[in-house]
């Protein structure tokens, strides 16, 4: 696979382009069956084994969930609040007698 250009305007362009052919896919499940419903459609027209079908359906479920993970995981990253600063102390401490 090459390497993909993956931004949020690109998915809300899939989005808005499915909602004009079918308003329920302002949700995005909707959404999301629709787009596996494509890949199914792409797959099914392709010449190959049943079995090598099966596993490019494998490795592309595999890759969906490393790209939700990693959504995810951006967006907690983003919520998360930032360290707070660093406190340098500086100075000379004497005991006291």
């Amino acid at each position: 696979m090459s390497e993909l250009q993956l931004s949020a305007k690109l998915v809300g362009d899939i989005q808005n382009l499915l909602q004009e052919h079918d308003p329920a896919a302002g949700d995005p499940g909707v959404t999301s069956q629709y787009l596996c419903a494509v890949v199914g459609f792409l797959l099914g027209q392709q010449d190959m084994p049943a079995g090598q079908k099966d596993e490019v359906l494998d490795q592309l479920a595999a890759f969906m969930k490393h790209v939700s993970d990693d959504v995810e995981s951006q967006k907690q990253q983003a919520a998360a609040p930032p360290p707070p600063p660093t406190q340098e102390a500086f100075g000379i401490w004497k005991p006291s007698k």
